[in-house]
């Protein structure tokens, strides 16, 4: 147990499905009071947090749409309300939207897919940061594969979208390094998650477990030892980086 989290309280966006509840619960695992942030997915938050208050954990499930600011103002107060401060930023929430050729999408497809993974994490780390504690703050942003190599076809707005991320993530690592906080994203490859069982047909999804060298598809928890690692005391000293947790599917 990374026991230095026991008096911390993390904030997981989009926390109670998928790669987000795999961090909720390994989070709580090591010791944090979590939060599990969901829009629509109250049955699967709240099981979730059923699951790490079954394990002698603390969690509670709040609902909010971060890509309104006004929800996410809300979202950071009940936060802090809940365990008495905020301490790690996990902003995972994002997906895909409409996937199409560029000349089939629309300025709302490219809006509404930019507001999802790129606004919503602006949102969250505006309203967070007056809350974080120096030398132990900590953010942590779910970029994607796709940031690096490109998405597949018809994926532009989401690859883009994750792209931009990773270097919002480069310039908070540098406007809050004074403080000590630091800041990271984590780029999943292919994760077995609702997204893909949504997305992606059963043999393209073998073709992409074909391309992975270590030969399987990731799971959630596997993007959990890297967050647990960064929103640590183990991580002070690691921040702008994106991790690659991907199989050896890409490489630097």
């Amino acid at each position: 147990m990374n026991t230095d989290l026991a008096s911390r309280t993390a904030l997981v966006t989009g926390g109670g499905t998928g790669i987000g509840r795999g961090m909720s619960l390994a989070l709580a695992a090591n010791g944090a009071a979590v939060v599990v942030n969901y829009s629509r997915s109250r049955d699967d938050a709240e099981n979730t947090v059923e699951a790490i208050n079954q394990a002698g954990g603390r969690a509670v499930a709040v609902q909010a749409d971060i890509t309104e600011e006004s929800q996410v103002k809300h979202l950071i107060q009940q936060t802090v309300d809940a365990f008495g401060g905020l301490d790690i930023l996990i902003a995972n929430a994002g997906g895909r939207t409409r996937d199409a050729p560029t000349i089939d999408l629309t300025r709302e497809d490219w809006d509404h897919g930019i507001a999802l993974n790129c606004t919503s994490v602006f949102l969250c780390v505006k309203h967070a940061v007056e809350h974080l504690p120096d030398q132990i703050g900590r953010i942590i942003v779910t970029s994607s594969i796709s940031a690096r190599s490109g998405a597949g076809p018809g994926m532009v707005i989401y690859a883009a979208a994750k792209g931009v991320l990773n270097n919002m993530v480069r310039n908070w690592a540098k406007e809050l390094g004074p403080r000590r906080i630091t800041v990271n994203a984590i780029a999943p490859g292919v994760i077995r998650t609702r997204l893909h069982a949504q997305f992606t047909p059963p043999d393209e999804y073998k073709k992409l477990i074909e391309r992975v060298p270590v030969g399987r598809d990731g799971l959630p928890e596997d993007c959990a030892g890297a967050t647990v690692l960064l929103a640590g005391d183990a991580g002070s000293y690691i921040t702008g980086q994106t991790i690659e947790i991907n199989g050896g599917m890409a490489m630097p």
